[in-house]
């Protein structure tokens, strides 16, 4: 098309927004509308479930969430398969300015004159501007009803873009929604129509687009994260062969070992002997790759790594002070309280409940944020720990004792090994994490088998939101990475620690387990976002709250802390399944 036409075409179209609504539909619950009855066009979103979408007579099914245009007269029906679907609707109308024309050439049809429909990811960003725009438009003031127009428009212009592009939604986008699916739901049987009917496209079109991303096909994947947990499960469990093939959805024990063997190069058995016979070389090359948080082997003895320089042990510490609570657990797990350690709270400063009986001995040396010094001094340690936070104390810690400095969120496991080293205790270190690894395999999969395919999510009520945390988030990894628990396909991405939304969105998070991370034991009763959430998801009796004292699960880093996190998890889930006096695997 010439450039003129294609300039006047855009120019001279207006966009005038007529009504938005939003809206939750069960499963089995249907949106619709005739022929008759479409006097606009319309702009329909929908998130956090599957189901089937007719337009016009022509039935197409949709995956985890999509984005449909429809021109003025089209007829759809929107039917629910999944427990909840949330919609938003855009009524608008496009015109031309008076005198402008918007005839086009015959052999293409003007974008806002075609109904389409694009499958595409969670596409929370979409969501939040098509209620952004529903909340402007309502208020009826001009200024605020000239924005949601302008932000309607540019909604718009992206949904065309995509749509001219031809991926009826980016490939990358639906490949993560089936990939963070398959993740799930690996141990049942999957077959590739299903997984293509999730994604919105052709069997063909998906194998082509995961392959382009993933370097392999969705059943490969499917391979792929089978193989990788049995890995872990002959690592860290003794489960036998027999038992492992089970767990990860193989019935014949034969044909799994085949295909382990096929991407190990050994059996199962011969697997679990090699790993077992490696030695410390592996881990101490591991630790030097982080010389930040790390130790190696000297003449003189360990050397410990951290972010302020090394510290060599020619002696074993015996009056260790932390400034971080998380140090305190570490020590004590190891059999050694420190001398001083910083605690919590503001009204009233105390250690953390779930270690304070081993710290009777222990000095309160202030909180994390507001270390008390000159109580440092005068309880004259010979080591000091601290993490980044502490940087502006470093001088004046210095000349009280020796610092070492850690980053407050590295991995406790890291942490928990240099203490090892630092102590003497590498044998007690090494028992402690073997005994976590075993435990959280075999819980894994007794957890999955419960859950099937039922998805967790991890939430915490602020003043006016809900945070949604993902993997990557410390608490989070635990739930998603240790125990494999099923992610919701609205936080699959994994790019930041957690996602803000309004509480009115929560249904959109389609969980079955929501694990409420509750401020009620810092605030002395609930905050009204709380309340909200919390009288939203008890309306539904598939799905299940398991309120948690924020505190704990947040600041809960060290060996103990997350082991009772683990056992909260595992009675909140298993409830009901088995007897609950299952704790902790020794």
């Amino acid at each position: 098309m010439p450039l003129h036409e294609q300039t006047s075409l855009w120019s001279d179209t207006t966009i005038k927004m007529l009504d938005g609504y939003s809206g939750t539909l069960q499963a089995g619950g249907v949106l619709g509308m005739s022929e008759t009855e479409s006097i606009s066009n319309l702009l329909l979103l929908a998130v956090g479930g599957a189901g089937e979408l007719t337009m016009n007579g022509e039935v197409c099914r949709i995956g985890a969430s999509f984005a449909c245009h429809m021109v003025q007269g089209t007829s759809f029906t929107l039917t629910s398969a999944s427990d909840e679907l949330y919609y938003i609707a855009i009524a608008y109308r496009a015109s031309s300015i008076e005198g402008a024309s918007l005839a086009m050439p015959s052999y293409r049809k003007h974008p806002l004159q075609r109904s389409f429909i694009q499958s595409t990811a969670a596409q929370t960003e979409w969501v939040q501007n098509a209620e952004k725009i529903i909340a402007k438009w309502r208020r009826g003031e001009g200024l605020e009803c000239f924005h949601a127009n302008a932000l309607l428009q540019s909604m718009i212009y992206e949904l065309i873009m995509e749509y001219e592009c031809g991926q009826g939604g980016t490939e990358a986008d639906v490949v993560e929604v089936v990939a963070s699916y398959i993740s799930s739901n690996y141990r049942r049987e999957l077959e590739l129509k299903d997984l293509a009917a999730l994604a919105g496209c052709s069997v063909r079109q998906l194998q082509r687009r995961f392959k382009q991303e993933k370097q392999l096909g969705p059943m490969e994947y499917v391979i792929q994260l089978r193989m990788e947990n049995a890995s872990r499960m002959l690592r860290h469990t003794e489960a036998s062969v027999g038992e492992i093939a089970e767990r990860i959805g193989y019935r014949d024990t034969y044909y799994f070992s085949r295909a382990f063997k096929k991407v190990y190069g050994v059996p199962p058995l011969h697997y679990r002997l090699a790993q077992a016979a490696k030695t410390d070389a592996e881990y101490a090359h591991a630790l030097l790759q982080n010389r930040t948080a790390s130790s190696y082997d000297s003449a003189q003895g360990p050397v410990i790594c951290h972010m302020r320089g090394e510290y060599p042990v020619t002696e074993t510490p015996r009056r260790i002070a932390v400034l971080d609570v998380q140090y305190a657990d570490h020590l004590l797990s190891l059999g050694l309280p420190p001398a001083g350690s910083v605690g919590s709270g503001s009204a009233s400063v105390n250690f953390p409940r779930h270690i304070r009986a081993g710290l009777q001995g222990t000095e309160l040396l202030g909180t994390y944020e507001y270390p008390d010094l000159l109580a440092v001094e005068k309880l004259s340690p010979d080591l000091i720990i601290c993490t980044e936070v502490h940087e502006r104390h470093f001088d004046r810690l210095s000349a009280i004792a020796p610092v070492l400095m850690f980053k407050r969120n590295e991995s406790w496991q890291t942490v928990l090994r240099l203490f090892g080293e630092l102590t003497g205790k590498r044998a007690e270190a090494r028992r402690i994490l073997a005994d976590y690894d075993r435990r959280t395999a075999l819980l894994a999969e007794e957890l999955a088998s419960v859950l099937a395919g039922q998805s967790v999510a991890l939430i915490r009520p602020l003043d006016s939101l809900v945070r949604v945390h993902s993997a990557a988030h410390r608490t989070g990894a635990v739930l998603y990475r240790d125990l494999g628990l099923p992610v919701p396909l609205f936080v699959a991405d994994t790019s930041d620690t957690a996602y803000h939304i309004s509480v009115d969105r929560l249904p959109a998070v389609q969980a079955g387990h929501y694990f409420l991370l509750s401020n009620e034991t810092m605030q002395e009763g609930r905050s009204a976002t709380e309340q909200r959430v919390r009288g939203m998801l008890d309306t539904d009796e598939r799905q299940q709250v398991h309120p948690v004292d924020a505190a704990t699960w947040i600041g809960c880093y060290g060996p103990t802390g997350i082991n009772g996190i683990v056992d909260q998890i595992e009675r909140a889930l298993l409830t009901g399944f088995r007897g609950i006096g299952h704790g902790r695997v020794e």
